[in-house]
């Protein structure tokens, strides 16, 4: 069995063994780059940053940070989001093109899914305590004992 160490990045003639293929990036916390989870779409394009060697950076994977591509903890709050900053060191200092949509392979580089992204927005984050309602007696009568109340402001009378 190969065992991996996530945080080096190992790379052949032949092939890298990580989807950070030579990319010259360590990451400091592995399972927030592992994540399945998506966040909000910042922008669907990347972001090119010069990034010096030895110095920690923290890339927001959930998309909520205003300061993008960088974290500002904004997920930390409770019941926000799953997912958490992606923390990694650079091997030497260059250009890199950081992800913004979200939606990489390769957190924190940029991979081109930007290109394959439909929705820009998690259908959560457009929750509201506003309903339009459809014209129903049944739902007006489930909608009432909910509490909700109508996006128009218009009374229930039928």
């Amino acid at each position: 069995m190969l065992y991996v160490n996530l945080e080096y990045t190992l790379c052949f003639k032949l092939g890298a063994l990580s989807k950070r293929q030579c990319s010259g990036i360590k990451i400091q916390n592995p399972s927030s780059a592992l994540l399945p989870w998506k966040g909000k779409v910042a922008e669907p394009r990347s972001v090119k940053m010069k990034l010096e060697e030895g110095k920690t950076y923290r890339w927001c994977s959930c998309g909520l940070s205003p300061e993008q591509p960088w974290c500002n903890d904004e997920c930390l709050r409770p019941g926000l989001t799953n997912l958490r900053p992606v923390e990694f060191k650079v091997e030497k200092t260059g250009v890199y093109s950081l992800c913004n949509c979200k939606y990489t392979e390769k957190r924190p580089l940029c991979d081109g899914a930007h290109r394959k992204v439909v929705s820009k927005r998690p259908r959560d984050l457009d929750a509201t305590p506003m309903v339009n309602y459809h014209d129903s007696p049944v739902y007006h009568g489930v909608a009432s004992k909910l509490g909700y109340r109508q996006k128009s402001g218009k009374s229930f009378v039928y």
